[in-house]
């Protein structure tokens, strides 16, 4: 095999584009700050090509990719708040935004062009990706989302996770038709987690989904409080005959008022009908007989 040719950082800079400083920038695994990821990538291309081996006695940056899946701005800054200042002074991270949607052509797309050290995976909503992920060699932590055959990092939201146990555990119990309550701020991280593990827990246990079961709040309507939500929530599964044996009130305010209607209808709680709430309130404990 014919030895690589061997050239100067000077020829290097020249064929790259850039500063010869710039190219010892990258063979010293110097901070990135100033340095795009596509120049740095293509400058390390060059070396491996003339066989050129980067300095090790400096530490190595972590390049991490951040792809996060999501149309809520405040899903992004979630994740995003999580990541310390000095994390992100001594790594690079590149953000990417919607670049995957479902296609695992994207994701090896991206690899092949940063070559990453690790990737972040992340949806604003809780789910299951509609990909199987687990031929991906990068190392990868799925944040608020999961895949079949996948046995790397998952983290999942706990809102998301309780709530969609406590469904099971009802659909275990025999109550499949199971109503679930949601305020206003339906559209909050954590009642759309609710809401996920409420369906999810479904998907699961094969259990069919009645979508007149999901109850959401008037969203220009003015309400005296979060129990009249679900007041007028328990009235109007009756009055338009929805049959249901369990109500998932997705938050104790919201359970109250399913109190104070099933009294009022002479619905007896929990015989004729079960009623979980989710936040372990005070609410929640002087209520009688005391939410679960």
């Amino acid at each position: 095999m014919p030895k690589k040719k061997i050239i100067t950082l000077k020829e290097i800079a020249k064929k790259c584009g850039v500063s010869t400083a710039t190219v010892s920038f990258v063979l010293n695994n110097k901070n990135r700050k100033g340095i795009s990821a596509t120049t740095w990538n293509k400058i390390e291309k060059v070396f491996l090509k003339y066989g050129y081996k980067k300095n090790k006695k400096k530490k190595s940056l972590k390049r991490i990719i951040f792809l996060l899946e999501s149309t809520s701005y405040l899903a992004t800054a979630r994740f995003l708040r999580g990541i310390s200042n000095e994390v992100l002074q001594n790594n690079e991270f590149i953000f990417l935004f919607n670049a995957i949607i479902g296609d695992i052509a994207n994701l090896n797309k991206v690899i092949d062009k940063y070559h990453p050290d690790g990737i972040i995976l992340a949806t604003g909503r809780t789910k299951e990706l509609d990909f199987d992920i687990s031929k991906i060699k990068s190392n990868m932590i799925l944040l608020n989302c999961w895949s079949k055959n996948y046995t790397g990092i998952t983290i999942l939201a706990s809102e998301y996770s309780s709530s969609k146990n406590l469904i099971i555990d009802l659909i275990n119990r025999k109550n499949n038709k199971i109503a679930i309550i949601l305020p206003q701020e339906d559209w909050w991280q954590n009642y759309e987690d609710r809401l996920s593990g409420w369906r999810d827990a479904h998907t699961e246990t094969k259990t069919k989904v009645n979508l007149k079961l999901i109850c959401k709040a008037i969203s220009n309507k003015e309400y005296i409080s979060q129990s009249e939500i679900g007041y007028l929530a328990f009235y109007k599964l009756i009055k338009n005959n929805i049959k249901f044996d369990s109500i998932f009130a997705t938050n104790d305010l919201i359970a109250m008022g399913c109190y104070q209607a099933a009294n009022e209808l002479k619905i007896n709680i929990p015989k004729d009908v079960s009623i979980v709430g989710f936040d372990n309130s005070q609410t929640a404990v002087n209520l009688k007989p005391e939410l679960t």
